[in-house]
């Protein structure tokens, strides 16, 4: 067959057999391979190549075009050896002809076929043409073999580029691979190849079915290469003339053109083109012209990318009137953030427009109300700014602007703002309008910050009108805080009245604070209670202090707390006990504590508990002491049932008494209570 008959195949057929397409490639070469016709057998391994679209198929192809050419090697050094073997041989029989002893079983004829069949055409061409003789058959074997070992260097370093071009047959709008397209070129040093990938690339994605990337990507990729490789600016601006302003390519998103944009931007300053730089800015955020008007369009005039690359380049290369005018234009167009005002006012004020810059600052007031991020920074600048300009001068607009901040702030937020009003009315203003402010402050805040509103509020009275005017500060403070700040006031409260010598108002503020304490969550409130007593009490107040603390612990017994409510792992505060608070205060006091003698008679029971308090030992000894006061009047025996109250049981619990039982009247004991074990006595 000639090779025009065997390269026409039906090859739409063959896309459509699915997974047996590889194979049947594979199939068609080594027919030709075997027929010896080894340069159609290539062509079919490239036309194979360039039309397969499944990953599978090229691996099975690449892999048995590789062995191909590897056997074409490995049968051109054979027969270069076999060559050299037989040229050795010619050598030593110089005086036989090669015609005149021919192999009688024809088999040097056959092998020269075989190798005719492995080599290809043009060997045996070469061969028949006499080019075997001398010592020159050794040049073509080795321009043979090199040409064999650069066809397989070759088909190895293109394979990266073959599969590359089995993927994007899969999806053409795979952006990445478009782009590893074209860093594959370049790695190989074809840079013009690379461009012409990209090229290509425009035409095959679409931008609304692209993946793997923003089609933006493979504009830059090309500017980038006429840049760097190519060394032609003009070229690359060329690129982005021919995308940004002649829109040769449709995009789907505003942003991919804004890059656009703003990389010519970019690109201009990179090669300091300072005017055409800020003249591309200002392009960019232009009204298009009504041919090119379209969404992708229209939207660069919201494109936060470009404002803010522009707001830069008017602010470094352009006038103060010009970046004026392009703040305006950003306000105006409702596109500017917190940040253009902040930096507007700022630039303004560098520039020495202190009403334009405040007048900024109300614009940007107007724009970003609270409760937006943004108001509180505005604010918090526009006040700073006001009261270092004018440093109290202008008192009322100042007061006028605070005002107007903490009434629409949201108490979460106003913290800041009282505390700078505070402060400029300590300053620049009166003691009594800053108190105000500061008790402003206390009634506004959320309740988790009150606590450290009213200790500041208290601090500024001591400083300002003294100790003893913070009293119904405090009283305040305690109604209006929740328990647990409530009861840490309560201890101030205590502290402050300590100090100055108010002990029984410094016990009631305590006494108050404690039905807010409860002692499993707040041992520390009790502990200074009882420090205090310890210091400034006596005996009965420290026994009222127990007493409360058992009621409180009564009251707050039905309450369940976890166990970060209880404060787990919390350090243990020591305090003294009961016993050597009560011998501290009778040491001071110069009371002795004489220990009590037990009643002989009494046993000490098992269940016997230490006692706690001296409310448990005075309740006992009065009952003892009633018992033996009762007993001198009532007789032991009797016909009447003997009363036994359920508090005869504390007798036996080892109380102590001061003095001996006298005066105890004896009577016998009548026969009726023994029963039957009177009889048996009298009998004994």
């Amino acid at each position: 067959a000639t090779a025009a008959t065997t390269t026409t195949r039906p090859q739409s057929n063959l896309a459509n057999l699915g997974e047996l397409e590889g194979t049947l490639w594979t199939k068609l070469a080594n027919y030709h391979i075997n027929s010896g016709e080894f340069e159609l057998a290539r062509s079919v391994y490239e036309e194979a190549m360039e039309n397969v679209s499944r990953v599978r198929d090229f691996s099975l192809i690449f892999d048995e075009y590789m062995k191909f050419e590897e056997g074409v090697v490995e049968a051109m050094m054979e027969l270069m050896e076999e060559e050299d073997e037989d040229g050795e041989a010619v050598g030593d029989d110089r005086g036989v002809v090669a015609g005149d002893a021919p192999d009688p079983s024809g088999r040097e004829g056959e092998d020269k076929e075989d190798l005719d069949i492995l080599l290809g055409d043009a060997y045996a061409k070469d061969r028949n043409d006499g080019g075997g003789q001398g010592d020159d058959d050794d040049a073509p074997a080795s321009a043979d073999i090199e040409l064999a070992l650069a066809r397989a260097e070759n088909l190895t370093s293109r394979r990266p580029l073959l599969l590359n071009r089995v993927l994007l047959r899969q999806n053409p709008h795979n952006v990445g691979e478009w782009t590893k397209r074209s860093t594959l070129h370049l790695q190989l040093g074809q840079t013009r190849q690379a461009i012409k990938a990209l090229e290509e690339a425009f035409k095959s994605v679409k931008a609304v079915k692209s993946v793997n990337g923003s089609p933006s990507v493979l504009w830059t990729g090309l500017a980038g290469i006429y840049e760097d490789k190519e060394k032609d600016i003009d070229a690359a601006r060329t690129v982005y003339r021919r995308v940004c302003r002649n829109g040769e390519y449709l995009f789907s998103d505003v942003d991919d053109l804004a890059q656009l944009w703003a990389g010519w931007v970019e690109f201009e300053l990179r090669h300091e083109n300072w005017d055409n730089a800020l003249s591309v800015a200002r392009q960019s955020v232009s009204n298009p012209e009504p041919e090119r008007r379209n969404r992708i369009t229209r939207g660069l005039g919201r494109s936060l990318r470009l404002w803010n690359l522009l707001l830069d380049l008017e602010e470094s290369l352009g006038t103060v009137q010009t970046t004026k005018d392009a703040y305006n234009r950003v306000i105006e167009a409702k596109v500017a953030t917190p940040s253009h005002l902040l930096n507007f006012a700022s630039f303004l004020t560098e520039h020495k427009y202190f009403e334009e810059s405040f007048n900024a600052y109300e614009r940007g007031v107007e724009l970003f109300p609270f409760p937006h991020p943004g108001a509180k920074l505005i604010w918090r600048a526009y006040l700073d700014s006001f009261a270092k300009r004018y440093e109290g001068t202008k008192i009322p607009r100042t007061r006028e602007l605070f005002d107007r901040c903490v009434e629409i702030c949201p108490p979460d937020q106003a913290s800041g703002f009282f505390l700078s009003y505070g402060s400029f009315e300590e300053q620049y203003g009166l003691t009594k309008r800053a108190l105000a402010v500061y008790e402003k402050m206390c009634t506004t805040l959320p309740p988790e910050e009150k606590f450290s509103a009213y200790q500041l509020y208290i601090a500024k009275t001591v400083k300002y009108l003294g100790v003893t005017a913070t009293r119904p500060l405090y009283e305040r403070a305690i109604a209006a805080l929740e328990d647990e700040p409530a009861a840490k006031m309560c201890l101030e409260f205590s502290e402050m009245e300590t100090t100055l010598g108010e002990v029984e108002r410094a016990r009631a503020a305590l006494t108050y604070g404690a039905q807010l304490a409860d002692p499993r969550r707040y041992p520390e409130y009790w502990a200074k209670w009882h420090d205090f007593e310890v210091q400034n009490g006596n005996e009965e107040t420290f026994r009222e202090m127990l007493r409360i603390k058992r009621s409180v612990q009564a009251a707050f017994s039905t309450v369940n707390y976890n166990a970060a409510e209880m404060g787990a792992g919390a350090p243990k505060v020591e305090t003294l006990s009961d016993d050597r608070a009560l011998e501290e205060i009778a040491a001071r006091e110069g009371v002795r504590v004489h220990e009590q003698p037990r009643i002989g008679g009494f046993v000490q029971g098992k269940r016997t508990a230490e006692i706690k308090d001296l409310e448990e030992v005075e309740r006992r000894a009065a009952k003892i002491a009633r018992r033996i006061g009762e007993s001198g009047d009532t007789p032991i025996g009797g016909g009447d049932d003997i009363d036994l109250s359920d508090d005869e049981d504390d007798v036996d619990e080892g109380i102590e008494v001061t003095a001996p039982v006298q005066n105890v009247q004896t009577k016998a004991i009548p026969a009726a209570v023994y029963g039957g074990l009177a009889s048996k006595g009298g009998e004994s």
